[in-house]
């Protein structure tokens, strides 16, 4: 066997491997997003959970209320909707306007969805640049609540700006999902 023909045959035996070991990692990292949000979201809601019960124990049996838990409850709430966002994206949990979705065709209930989705990618980019600012002016200026214990509000700012940004991640891999089986299922007729 020639040299050439030698290197043509090996790329060729190679290659596939490589693309299908490409794909299997890639797959992985897609769904990292989605764990990831589930087990933070889901920490969040053990913690406010924790410090509920911990205002209560310490209410009803030592009559001394926790100073920090209303503060601390009100920043779990934005850090367990977006971090979990992305989570019930993935899953299509989301609540959608059914009400007349489910009249429209299979093909423009689709489009209409992945319309509504780029729409609220461009939405959420925007509310992720000036949650971005505020983290980073909160932190910079070393920003404390005005609760009983002032607490820095840069950190759970910046907790809850980086979940967005992960719903932001699982939006746009959602859409390249819908387009692409959209294009693959319309394609004879987007071009012919």
């Amino acid at each position: 066997m020639s040299d050439g023909l030698r290197q043509g045959f090996l790329e060729r035996l190679i290659m596939p491997f490589d693309a299908k070991i490409v794909s299997a990692i890639w797959r992985k990292a897609l769904e990292l997003v989605p764990r990831l949000s589930l087990v933070v979201s889901a920490t969040g809601i053990c913690l406010m959970v924790a410090l509920i019960i911990a205002e209560i124990i310490s209410t009803k049996f030592f009559n001394y209320s926790l100073p920090y838990v209303l503060e601390y409850s009100e920043y779990l709430i934005p850090i367990i909707v977006f971090w979990g966002a992305a989570y019930t994206l993935r899953h299509d949990g989301h609540v959608r306007a059914d009400l007349f979705l489910h009249r429209l065709s299979e093909s423009t209930r689709e489009w209409l969805i992945l319309a509504g989705y780029v729409i609220g990618f461009i939405y959420l980019a925007i509310v992720f640049n000036h949650m971005l600012d505020v983290a980073l002016r909160s932190i910079r200026w070393n920003s404390v609540s005005y609760y009983p214990t002032p607490s820095p509000i840069g950190p759970p700012q910046m907790f809850a700006t980086v979940g967005i940004a992960l719903f932001i991640l699982q939006l746009a891999i959602e859409i390249v999902r819908k387009g692409w089986r959209l294009y693959r299922r319309y394609r004879p007729r987007l071009l012919g």
